[in-house]
Formats: structure tokens, sequence, C-alpha cells
């Protein structure tokens, strides 16, 4: 899940809230399946805070909140309930990992399925954190005598490399798949720097300079491409940070969007700057169209993994394919806050203090 686009829940409705898990148990519909023989669900259950985020870890769920974390497995166990004293906690996750921090806080920390919990002191406090998929994390923070500065840390913590900024500020950071490089997006004048580098040297390795566009995420996909974000535009690089495909969004405004392993994005596009999307868009890893579809209705919520991708709208949950065929859906889910799509294409949804286990 992206910080850019991250909401605060809604608190508003929590005792109907909570009856919905139960609800929901029985409403949703796969293709070739009905009512009566869906799977039976685990469920999770927690303090139903205003302020909680979820995010999937693995296939285990992760609940933030200024009163701390709490981590379950994928069947619903709780691994633990800490409070860590974060204000308002970001969260990125990728594999069987997360990278969590607070914009006020000098430490960060790793999350892992298993529910081990490492801690990052960091030399100022955090401005954005990322795993990648084996585990290893990269966070950029303030630093006093520099603009910021990106520390890379393998699964235990260890720190392994470090970049000081001195002329030009950092706005995001990742790390490659196989662990070897770490791609850092600055803000040099007006305009935007991607530079690449290797773990073992300290010298950019390759860039990229765009003109005056303003990035705010730059990620790895599969095969060292690397997407580039900006609410007008999205740009496709090759393992050699040469630009592969370039799409303006000149009529349409970016809602949200959500990142796959497998390689693909999905996007949600609106008409209007304010207002709800009206159609989505996938993506795979050199910006070729996979799948777009009209919907109607607001989407509150996207999720990828693996070959899926669920979609919340107000008042239903679907689950489509990469080509936005819908494989399922979840209808009378108008007080579901969060749908978290894992590999399998099972989906934890949840509802107030609690959340449930689909499966397609």
């Amino acid at each position: 899940m992206k910080p850019v686009f991250k909401r605060t829940l809604r608190f508003l409705g929590i005792l109907f809230i909570l009856g919905l898990a139960a609800l929901a148990v029985v409403g949703i519909v796969q293709s070739g399946k009905t009512a009566e023989n869906t799977e039976s669900a685990s469920t999770f259950n927690f303090d139903p805070y205003s302020e909680n985020r979820f995010t999937a870890v693995g296939r285990g769920l992760l609940v933030s909140a200024d009163s701390g974390l709490t981590l379950f497995d994928g069947e619903g166990k709780l691994l633990f309930s800490d409070a860590i004293g974060f204000a308002e906690p970001l969260t990125f996750t990728r594999g069987k990992s997360a990278a969590v921090w607070s914009q006020e806080s000098s430490t960060a920390l790793l999350v892992k399925e298993d529910g081990e919990k490492v801690e990052i002191g960091l030399p100022g406090s955090a401005i954005t954190g990322k795993v990648n998929a084996q585990g290893w994390g990269v966070f950029l923070a303030r630093e006093g005598g520099s603009k910021g500065v990106a520390l890379a840390v393998k699964p235990d913590g260890e720190p392994v490399y470090r970049v000081r900024l001195g002329s030009s500020y950092p706005l995001d950071a990742d790390l490659s798949p196989d662990s070897g490089e770490l791609a850092l997006l600055t803000l040099q004048g007006a305009g935007c720097h991607l530079g690449i580098y290797s773990l073992n040297q300290e010298t950019e390795l390759r860039g990229w300079t765009g003109g005056e566009e303003v990035y705010f995420e730059a990620e790895y996909l599969s095969g060292n491409a690397i997407l580039l974000l900006s609410t007008d535009r999205l740009v496709f690089l090759d393992n050699k940070c040469q630009t592969v495909q370039e799409i303006p969004l000149t009529e349409e405004y970016l809602k949200d969007y959500a990142v796959s392993e497998e390689g693909f994005i999905v996007l949600a596009l609106g008409r209007h700057r304010n207002g709800s999307a009206a159609r989505l868009l996938t993506l795979d890893q050199n910006g070729r169209e996979l799948g777009t579809l009209e919907v109607q209705g607001e989407v509150q919520g996207l999720s990828a993994g693996g070959r899926w991708i669920s979609v919340l709208y107000q008042d239903r949950l679907v689950l489509y394919d990469p080509a936005l065929q819908q494989k399922g859906s979840l209808e009378n889910a108008s007080g579901v806050q969060a749908a978290l799509v894992r590999e399998d294409g099972s989906a934890i949804v949840v509802a107030g203090g609690n959340a449930t286990i689909f499966h397609p």
C-alpha cells in the first residue's frame, strides 16, 4: 500500500460494521461457486480503532495504529500485539516482509510473516521505507548537514549501504529484486533524477533525468525494470534506465494504484480531479495494456497479489484477473474497510474489528 494514497479509516457506524464480517462469509460468489459451497474462513479479531491501517504481510495481516502493531498469521492466529509508539505509522509490503515507519520517528521496523520484528536505527526522522521480496529494507531519512540519506539493510537489520545527499532532496527509493542495486529518486531543481547504485560501490552506475515533472514513486518491477509515477504521468524504464514507455494522463486523473510482484500494475483513473474513478487500467512491466474496464461507483481500495486484483467499491468487492475479467464478487459490502488479495487469489476482507479470509 502506498503512503500517498492512504486514507484514515471511518469510525462512524462501527457497531453496524462489526456484524458485516459474518455476513460477508456467505456473501461471496466465485465463478462456478455458490454461497452454500464457499469454503469457511478463519477470523481475525482486533480493536476497531478509527486510525487502523491494514497490510497483508505474506499470507498474514498486519494492523497498524498509533496504539501499536498487531500481526496475525494466514489463518488468523495472533503472532504479536505490541505498543510500538509510532505516530500515524506507515507501511510498505512485499513478499513475506513489511517496512513500518513513522515520519516523526528515527527508528523503523522490518516485520516478517512469521512474527519476527527487527528494529532499524535511522540517522534522523524517517521519510519513507520499502522492502524487496527477499526481505531487505531501504529507508530514506532526514539527517543534519545534508538533504537526506538512503540506508539499505539486510533482513536481520544489518546496514549494508548508505547514500548521503548533499545537493538534492530524496523522494523515494527501492531495492532491486536480487538485492544488488538501489534506485534513488531525488528532486534536483525543478525536475527529478533517478540514480541506480550498486550495493558494492559508492558511485552512481547509471541514471535517468526527466523534465520538470515531479515523481513521487520509483518502484522495481520484475527483471529490474522500474516504474516512475507522478500524478500526471507513468514512465517505464528498462534495467539500463532507458525509457520503454511513457503514458501521460492528459485527460484522466490517477486516483489509486497497486503493483503486483508478478509484474503488472493496476490503476484507478478518473475523468475529474475530484470525484470517483471511471476506469480501471492494467499494464505489464513494459507499459503495455493488459485490460481496461469502465466502472460505476467510487473505488475505495485496490490490491494486487500474484495474478489477482481486488477492487473495493462502495457497495461491493470484486476480484479480477490482470485482463480485468471478473473472477468473483462480494455483494452488500458497504461496511468493508479493506480487501487485501493474496498470491493464491484468496482475500482478507476487513470490517470493523474483524477480518475474514475468502478463497476463490
